[in-house]
Formats: structure tokens, C-alpha cells, sequence
């Protein structure tokens, strides 16, 4: 269980930067392949492995703006923007988009970086918003055993 556990970690890791490598898939699946891991378990390894990555884009924004790609540099663009306008609600937009997805984290978690969000408001917000999104995830492929 501890190598599942690892290699969940690591493509969790893996998704928070590279989009087409979907966490939720991961995190379904490791709750059906896993019921002996348990739902809080597989939540917060997935998590944690998705932070480490989002917490990477936000420190790569706010010290290295001009290193960003060309895609990772317009969803900085369009998401600094939503984060200017709700400046006051920036906790909220950060835990909302890390629970829904919209606005999306990524762009997110660059944005945060940029208009220098303070890191401890962003893991706080992003790590809370993170795990129930998992944990939800996560009990719906743990459920769906009971229909199968």
C-alpha cells in the first residue's frame, strides 16, 4: 500500500503541473483500487501532492514572473486580473477555485503568486479547498464499490 500511496503522491504531484494528467481520475481510482487506504487517507495524500505543485507555480510567479511559458503566462494574465477585482475576498476565490476548479487553480495559484498573495493565506485556502475536493472525489469512487 505504501508504493500506491507514493505513486499517488507523485502523479498527484505531476498533475498540479501538467494539466491533461487528471487528479480526479487519480484519486477515483485510487479509492476503488484502494478501499483499505481509506477516503482521508487518499484525500490527503492527493492533496499534499498537489500543493507541493501549486505552491511551486505560486513561488515561480511571484519571484520569476518573465520565466513563465507562453500558456502559463496568460492564465497568470486572466487570473491576476479576477484576483485584482476580489481583492478583498481573496481567501474565498482561492479555496472556491481550489474546490470547483473555476476559476481554474492553476491560473490561480500563479495569480496568487503575483499580486503577492501572502503564502500562508494561499496553502491554507488552497490545502483546504484541495482536500474536500478530494475527499469528495474520493468518496464517490469509494461508494460506487457498493454498486459495482
Amino acid at each position: 500500500m505504501l508504493e500506491l500511496m507514493l505513486g499517488l503522491f507523485l502523479a498527484s504531484v505531476a498533475s498540479g503541473f501538467v494539466p491533461f494528467v487528471n487528479a480526479e481520475i487519480l484519486v477515483a481510482g485510487a479509492s476503488v483500487a484502494l478501499p483499505e487506504a481509506g477516503v482521508p487517507l487518499i484525500a490527503l495524500v492527493s492533496t499534499l501532492g498537489q500543493m507541493v505543485s501549486k505552491t511551486a507555480l505560486f513561488s515561480l510567479a511571484r519571484w520569476a514572473p518573465a520565466q513563465l511559458s507562453g500558456k502559463a503566462s496568460n492564465a497568470l494574465g486572466r487570473a491576476t486580473e479576477s484576483l485584482k477585482q476580489h481583492r478583498g475576498s481573496t481567501w474565498g476565490l482561492i479555496f472556491i477555485s481550489a474546490t470547483t476548479g473555476l476559476p481554474p487553480f492553476y491560473g490561480t495559484s500563479l495569480a496568487a503568486g503575483a499580486v503577492r498573495v501572502p503564502v500562508q493565506i494561499f496553502i491554507t485556502a488552497g490545502s483546504l479547498g484541495r482536500l474536500l475536493r478530494f475527499g469528495v472525489i474520493a468518496w464517490f469512487g469509494y461508494t460506487a464499490m457498493d454498486f459495482l
